[in-house]
């Protein structure tokens, strides 16, 4: 058996050369550092004006946020080499002195920058980017830190006084950042932000709060709301930050409150909860492959939230009068895939809803329901009109069975009306006085 030197040998850090404490390893070359070693050799070559190399001598970058330590090394040395590892344990806290960096900033710190930052007079920070703190400058003024991104594309490091950082925000939000409302947010009795609103960062409120001013929507009162309903709060909101969430695709290309339909029957055992074609609204992405989409129909009448998959639903949009939902039509000329024909020409149909300006969906008779060019379809003369569903009254049901889904119970939401589901949300409205953080232009 190897003698306790040979093993503490086998632990030693390769830039201290002593047995490591808190041992970290890189991913780039496999070897293993004390952590504070690898944070002093980073720190060393960022404010010497260099990007850090790996210590271990294979040259790729290392990265200013390290790794957990190595459970599995601490625990071999815990077990071969007790004794030493105790002392120099010891002797590494006798020499630890944190020291209070500057505007409160230790090094290390996750920061943000409160403002935009000036190189001359390029901006090569953008307000609300994050960063990490490497440590104090040795003039006493500026703090050395390495930003995630820069506009000039740059890795290296900023030297920037204090009160141009600020602690990142609840939620990993940004400041600028776009989010989109998750819930109705409720203000009061006569101001609310709908579902699917999109604003932009400009604070926070406390530890799960954040501040968004949304913008305020373009489209017209509809049958049954106020004015006053539709108008747009003009001043700074405070959301939880579970009310909002980062703008951007969710799977399959679709967004927050958008409206699609059912591109199929969604049946769960032997019953059908939601038929082809009956219009919904996306509330949430479920997981990384599935929606939630509450349609306004089922077979109790009640809104149902079901979790799909994207090609289960289509976008939906208002048709053109003369194929209007419900209009019998026929096909003009033969659908076809790459290799065979769908629908053949002359094939009647039903219309179900529009997808977009150029295409609409159509339940064929005797066929699949598909979406089709409005090129591709004529209206049918004297054509009897569909008979009634449980679907909004401008959606048809087709006559014929859809493809089935692949909804499940787990799937179908029992409680619509629970917050996971979409039920409004109440947030609180403020003065833009009362807003702090920062510099938003």
């Amino acid at each position: 058996m190897a003698s306790e030197e040979e093993a503490a040998e086998l632990f030693s850090c390769g830039i201290c050369e002593d047995l490591m404490v808190v041992p970290t390893t890189l991913v780039c070359c496999g070897r293993s550092f004390c952590k504070e070693c690898v944070r002093l050799w980073i720190k060393t070559n960022a404010q010497s004006g260099g990007i850090p190399r790996c210590p271990g001598g294979c040259m790729q970058k290392v990265p200013y946020r390290l790794p957990k330590h190595s459970i599995a090394l601490r625990v071999a040395m815990e077990t071969l080499v007790p004794e030493r590892l105790a002392a120099r344990l010891k002797e590494a806290a006798e020499d630890d002195q944190e020291l209070d960096q500057l505007g409160g900033f230790q090094a290390w710190n996750e920061i943000a920058a409160s403002r935009d930052i000036l190189y001359g007079s390029n901006v090569i920070v953008r307000q609300g980017s994050p960063g990490i703190v490497v440590g104090s400058c040795d003039d006493g003024v500026h703090l050395t830190v390495k930003f995630d991104e820069r506009e000039d594309g740059s890795d290296l490091c900023v030297n920037v006084v204090p009160e141009a950082l600020m602690l990142p925000l609840p939620g990993g939000f940004r400041l600028r950042q776009q989010v989109v409302a998750l819930y109705e947010l409720l203000l009061n009795s006569d101001m609310k932000v709908p579902l699917g609103s999109v604003g932009h960062v400009i604070g926070s409120l406390g530890e799960d709060r954040v501040t968004v001013l949304f913008e305020s929507l373009s489209k017209p009162s509809t049958a049954g709301q106020s004015e006053h309903q539709q108008n747009m709060p003009e001043y700074p909101v405070s959301v939880n930050i579970r009310e909002v969430a980062a703008k951007r695709p969710l799977v399959g290309g679709f967004s927050i409150a958008q409206r699609v339909q059912a591109s199929m029957s969604l049946v769960v055992g032997s019953r059908v909860v939601v038929h082809a074609g009956c219009r919904g609204t996306v509330l949430a992405e479920f997981s990384d492959t599935r929606l939630t989409v509450v349609f306004e129909t089922s077979e109790t009448g009640a809104p149902n939230c079901c979790n799909v998959l994207p090609l289960e639903i289509l976008p939906w949009c208002q048709t053109q009068p003369e194929l209007q939902a419900g209009t019998t039509v026929r096909a003009v000329h033969h659908l076809m895939s790459p290799h065979a024909i769908i629908v053949p020409a002359g094939a009647r149909g039903t219309v179900l809803g529009g997808v977009d300006s150029s295409i609409v969906f159509v339940s064929f008779d005797n066929g699949p329901a598909m979406a089709a060019a409005i090129s591709s379809l004529e209206p049918v003369p004297g054509a009897a009109e569909p008979a009634e569903s449980r679907c909004p009254e401008d959606t048809a049901v087709p006559d014929q069975p859809s493809p089935l889904s692949s909804v499940t119970d787990e799937d179908v939401a029992e409680e619509p009306n629970s917050p996971e589901m979409g039920i409004a949300c109440v947030s609180m409205p403020l003065e833009s006085s009362s807003v702090r953080a920062e510099n938003v232009d």
